[in-house]
C-alpha cells in the first residue's frame, strides 16, 4: 500500500506542475452501487471545471487534457474499485499514480501545483503489521501479519516432561505409572499439565519479546488460556498485548487477517481518543495547546507546532484549509494526525482542528506587547 512518505515524494516532483488529484470513496456494500465511484468522479470533474470558469484558456486546456487522460486510463475498469478508497494523480497528460487505499477517504478532487496531501491522511490507518498468537493446551502458534498476508513463523509446544538437564531418565522418573489410581494420581497429573502450560506460555512470551516488540500482539485460542497468556507476556515486558476472543484454537488465515485488521482499528481509535483528550485538557489549562482554525493557523505560522490534529470532517468540508495546514506542519517536521469517530466528534466541538505546541507564541506576543506598553 502507498505510504504518506511516498506521496510526499511524488508531490516534490510535481511542485511546479499543474496536477489533478482525485480521492474516491470505494465502498460498495450494495452490488447496485459497484460503479458509484464513476458518478463521484464525474461530479468532482464538474465541480473543478466550474471553479476554473474564469481561469486562463491555457490552464483550462491543461485541465481538460488531464481529465481525458484519466478517463481513458479508467475506461477499461469494470465494477467496483475493490478497496475502501482510491487515489489517482494525473500530470502532464499522464496518470502518475493509481493507488488503492487501505481505508475510506472522502471523495475530493483537487487541481493545483503538486499533489493534494491532506485527504490521504483520512485513509492512513495503522499499518497492518502485527503478531498473532493462537494458544491451546498443547501449543501456541505464532503468526506474523502484514500487507503481504499471514504466515506462521513458529510454534511453541507444551512439553509435559521437559528435559531438565539430567537426561531422559529423570523425565521418565517424573512420569506417573499408567496403573496409578485415585485422586492423588489425577491431581498430580493435572498439576503437571498446568506447570507444562505455564512453561510453554513463559517460553512464548520470551520468544515474542525477542521478535519485534514494537508491534502489537493479538492473542486468541482456547478461552481459558487467554488471560494467562496475556499475563505471561505482560510479565515479560511485551507491549500492546490484546485479547482476540473471536479467534478460536483452529483459526484460519482469513480469520486471523480480519481479527488483526479489526484489532488495529480499535487500537487506533483508542490512541486517537487519548490524543484529543490530551489536546483538549491542555487547551483548557492554557498549557501549550490550541483549538480552532484561526489559532491553529497562527501557531503553524509561528512554527510552534509539535502535533497537528484534524477531524476527518474538517478535511472533507475544508480541504483547502486542511491542505495549507498539512503543508505548514510538514515544513516544521510536526506530527500530523487525522482522527475520526468519538475523537473527531470531541474535536469538532472546538472547530475540528487543533495543535499541541513546542512553545507558546501567543504568550511571547503578549509579553512583547506589555514591554512596548511600558516604554
Amino acid at each position: 500500500m502507498l505510504t504518506f512518505a511516498e506521496l510526499v515524494a511524488l508531490d516534490g516532483e510535481l511542485q511546479q506542475t499543474p496536477t489533478l488529484t482525485l480521492y474516491l470513496d470505494g465502498r460498495s456494500e450494495n452490488p447496485a452501487w459497484r460503479t458509484a465511484w464513476r458518478r463521484s468522479l464525474k461530479q468532482e470533474e464538474g465541480r473543478l471545471r466550474r471553479a476554473l470558469v474564469d481561469a486562463p484558456h491555457d490552464e483550462r486546456e491543461t485541465f481538460s487534457r488531464n481529465i481525458e487522460a484519466l478517463e481513458t486510463y479508467l475506461a477499461h475498469r469494470r465494477g467496483a474499485i475493490d478497496a475502501p478508497g482510491w487515489l489517482g494523480v494525473v500530470a502532464d497528460g499522464q496518470v502518475r499514480l493509481d493507488a488503492p487505499l487501505r481505508a475510506v477517504t472522502p471523495t475530493i478532487g483537487s487541481w493545483r501545483d503538486g499533489v493534494a496531501l491532506a485527504p490521504f491522511l483520512c485513509a492512513a490507518e495503522a499499518a497492518g503489521r502485527a503478531w498473532v498468537v493462537v494458544v491451546d493446551s498443547r501449543a501456541a502458534r505464532i503468526f506474523h501479519c502484514d500487507d503481504d498476508g499471514v504466515r506462521r513463523v513458529d510454534t511453541v509446544r507444551t512439553l509435559t516432561h521437559p528435559d531438565t538437564g539430567e537426561g531422559m531418565g529423570a523425565a521418565r522418573r517424573a512420569t506417573f505409572h499408567q496403573g496409578t489410581r485415585g485422586g492423588v494420581g489425577r491431581d498430580a497429573a493435572e498439576r503437571e499439565r498446568r506447570e507444562a502450560r505455564s512453561r510453554m506460555l513463559r517460553t512464548l512470551a520470551a520468544h515474542l519479546k525477542a521478535l519485534t516488540p514494537a508491534l502489537p500482539v493479538f492473542v486468541g485460542g482456547t478461552p481459558q488460556l487467554l488471560a494467562e497468556a496475556v499475563q505471561a507476556m505482560a510479565h515479560e515486558g511485551v507491549l500492546q498485548v490484546s485479547e482476540a476472543p473471536i479467534l478460536g484454537a483452529r483459526a484460519r488465515v482469513n480469520e486471523i487477517s480480519r481479527a488483526v485488521r479489526d484489532g488495529l482499528v480499535v487500537l487506533r481509535r483508542h490512541e486517537e481518543q487519548e490524543l484529543v483528550a490530551e489536546l483538549l485538557r491542555r487547551f483548557a489549562d492554557d498549557a501549550l495547546a490550541a483549538a480552532g482554525a484561526a489559532i491553529t493557523g497562527r501557531a503553524l505560522d509561528e512554527r510552534a507546532v509539535h502535533t497537528l490534529v484534524m477531524s476527518s470532517s474538517f478535511v472533507a468540508l475544508q480541504p483547502e484549509v486542511a491542505e495549507v495546514f498539512v503543508r505548514a506542519a510538514i515544513a516544521q517536521d510536526a506530527r500530523i494526525q487525522v482522527v475520526s469517530g468519538d475523537a473527531a466528534r470531541s474535536l469538532e466541538e472546538l472547530g475540528g482542528v487543533g495543535v499541541l505546541m513546542r512553545f507558546s507564541p501567543f504568550k511571547l506576543a503578549t509579553e512583547r506587547e506589555g514591554e512596548l506598553a511600558g516604554v
